[in-house]
Protein backbone atom coordinates (compact mmCIF):
# COMPACT_ATOMS: atom_id res chain seq x y z
CA UNK A 1 0.00 0.00 0.00
CA UNK A 2 1.73 2.89 -1.25
CA UNK A 3 0.10 6.25 -0.02
CA UNK A 4 0.44 8.36 -3.13
CA UNK A 5 -0.88 5.23 -5.16
CA UNK A 6 -4.06 5.62 -2.71
CA UNK A 7 -4.21 8.89 -3.27
CA UNK A 8 -3.85 9.05 -6.62
CA UNK A 9 -6.92 6.21 -7.09
CA UNK A 10 -8.98 8.54 -4.92
CA UNK A 11 -8.36 11.44 -6.89
CA UNK A 12 -9.19 9.78 -10.21
CA UNK A 13 -12.36 8.49 -8.98
CA UNK A 14 -13.15 12.09 -7.71
CA UNK A 15 -12.34 13.38 -10.91
CA UNK A 16 -14.92 10.95 -13.00
CA UNK A 17 -17.82 11.36 -10.45
CA UNK A 18 -17.57 15.41 -10.77
CA UNK A 19 -17.28 15.13 -14.80
CA UNK A 20 -20.26 12.75 -14.64
CA UNK A 21 -22.02 15.15 -12.01
CA UNK A 22 -21.27 18.07 -14.69
CA UNK A 23 -22.31 16.12 -17.89
CA UNK A 24 -25.61 15.05 -16.21
CA UNK A 25 -26.23 18.82 -14.59
CA UNK A 26 -25.34 20.08 -18.40
CA UNK A 27 -27.78 17.80 -20.26
CA UNK A 28 -30.43 18.39 -17.87
CA UNK A 29 -29.79 22.36 -18.39
CA UNK A 30 -29.94 21.67 -21.91
CA UNK A 31 -33.37 19.61 -21.79
CA UNK A 32 -34.79 22.61 -19.56
CA UNK A 33 -33.45 25.08 -22.42
CA UNK A 34 -34.35 23.29 -25.40
CA UNK A 35 -38.02 23.30 -23.29
CA UNK A 36 -38.45 26.41 -22.60
CA UNK A 37 -37.65 27.77 -26.61
CA UNK A 38 -35.23 30.27 -24.61
CA UNK A 39 -32.32 31.43 -26.93
CA UNK A 40 -28.80 30.08 -27.65
CA UNK A 41 -27.20 32.42 -25.61
CA UNK A 42 -29.32 32.59 -22.52
CA UNK A 43 -29.36 28.40 -22.89
CA UNK A 44 -25.40 28.30 -22.75
CA UNK A 45 -24.87 30.09 -19.92
CA UNK A 46 -27.41 28.17 -18.39
CA UNK A 47 -25.14 25.48 -19.29
CA UNK A 48 -22.31 26.76 -17.90
CA UNK A 49 -23.85 27.65 -14.55
CA UNK A 50 -24.79 24.29 -14.29
CA UNK A 51 -21.59 22.62 -15.17
CA UNK A 52 -20.28 25.37 -12.51
CA UNK A 53 -22.83 24.77 -9.48
CA UNK A 54 -22.39 20.69 -10.34
CA UNK A 55 -18.06 20.46 -9.65
CA UNK A 56 -19.03 22.96 -6.52
CA UNK A 57 -21.62 20.40 -5.01
CA UNK A 58 -19.52 17.16 -5.87
CA UNK A 59 -16.30 18.71 -4.13
CA UNK A 60 -18.92 19.89 -1.40
CA UNK A 61 -19.57 16.52 -1.30
CA UNK A 62 -16.79 14.67 -1.32
CA UNK A 63 -14.75 13.13 1.64
CA UNK A 64 -10.90 13.57 2.21
CA UNK A 65 -8.41 11.45 0.53
CA UNK A 66 -6.40 8.69 2.70
CA UNK A 67 -3.71 10.19 3.55
CA UNK A 68 -5.45 12.89 5.41
CA UNK A 69 -7.02 10.29 8.42
CA UNK A 70 -5.05 8.26 10.57
CA UNK A 71 -8.06 5.49 10.93
CA UNK A 72 -8.13 5.47 6.89
CA UNK A 73 -4.61 4.90 7.03
CA UNK A 74 -4.68 1.91 9.22
CA UNK A 75 -7.60 0.38 8.75
CA UNK A 76 -6.02 -2.60 6.68
CA UNK A 77 -3.59 -2.89 10.48
CA UNK A 78 -6.54 -2.79 12.88
CA UNK A 79 -6.70 -6.49 13.08
CA UNK A 80 -2.86 -7.31 13.16
CA UNK A 81 -2.27 -4.36 15.11
CA UNK A 82 -4.90 -5.42 18.15
CA UNK A 83 -3.04 -8.98 18.11
CA UNK A 84 0.57 -7.95 18.56
CA UNK A 85 -1.00 -5.62 21.23
CA UNK A 86 -2.63 -8.33 22.75
CA UNK A 87 0.81 -10.66 22.68
CA UNK A 88 2.77 -8.02 24.09
CA UNK A 89 0.46 -7.33 27.16
CA UNK A 90 0.09 -10.46 28.77
CA UNK A 91 -3.54 -10.87 29.17
CA UNK A 92 -3.96 -7.42 30.88
CA UNK A 93 -6.49 -5.21 28.20
CA UNK A 94 -5.17 -1.36 29.89
CA UNK A 95 -1.85 -2.22 28.77
CA UNK A 96 -2.92 -4.26 25.30
CA UNK A 97 -4.81 -0.59 24.51
CA UNK A 98 -1.63 1.30 25.33
CA UNK A 99 -0.05 -0.81 22.97
CA UNK A 100 -2.23 -0.40 20.53
CA UNK A 101 -2.18 2.98 20.75
CA UNK A 102 1.25 3.71 20.63
CA UNK A 103 2.31 0.80 18.19
CA UNK A 104 -0.36 2.79 15.65
CA UNK A 105 0.86 6.07 15.99
CA UNK A 106 4.32 4.41 15.20
CA UNK A 107 2.99 2.87 12.39
CA UNK A 108 0.95 5.77 10.92
CA UNK A 109 4.14 8.09 10.81
CA UNK A 110 6.53 5.82 9.31
CA UNK A 111 3.47 5.00 6.10
CA UNK A 112 3.23 9.06 6.25
CA UNK A 113 7.24 9.30 5.55
CA UNK A 114 7.03 6.64 2.82
CA UNK A 115 7.89 3.45 4.43
CA UNK A 116 6.28 0.67 2.80
CA UNK A 117 5.07 -2.19 5.13
CA UNK A 118 6.47 -5.57 4.61
CA UNK A 119 4.82 -8.77 3.38
CA UNK A 120 4.37 -9.80 6.72
CA UNK A 121 2.69 -6.93 8.84
CA UNK A 122 2.54 -8.83 12.31
CA UNK A 123 6.33 -9.01 12.08
CA UNK A 124 6.65 -5.31 11.27
CA UNK A 125 4.00 -4.87 13.86
CA UNK A 126 6.15 -7.17 16.54
CA UNK A 127 9.33 -5.17 15.30
CA UNK A 128 7.22 -1.42 16.23
CA UNK A 129 5.92 -3.07 19.63
CA UNK A 130 9.21 -3.96 20.41
CA UNK A 131 9.77 0.12 19.66
CA UNK A 132 7.16 1.01 22.35
CA UNK A 133 8.09 -1.45 24.79
CA UNK A 134 12.20 -0.18 24.22
CA UNK A 135 10.97 3.23 24.17
CA UNK A 136 8.87 2.57 27.60
CA UNK A 137 11.83 0.94 29.94
CA UNK A 138 14.48 4.49 28.91
CA UNK A 139 11.62 6.29 30.72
Amino acid sequence: MTLWVEDLKYHLAMALRTVGIGLAAVAWASVLGSEAQQSADVRAYVQVGAAVLSVCVAQWLTALPPSTSVAQLLRPFARDILTVARERAGGDAERAQLVAGQVTALAAARIRRGAKPPRDRRAWLRALADLVELSGRTR
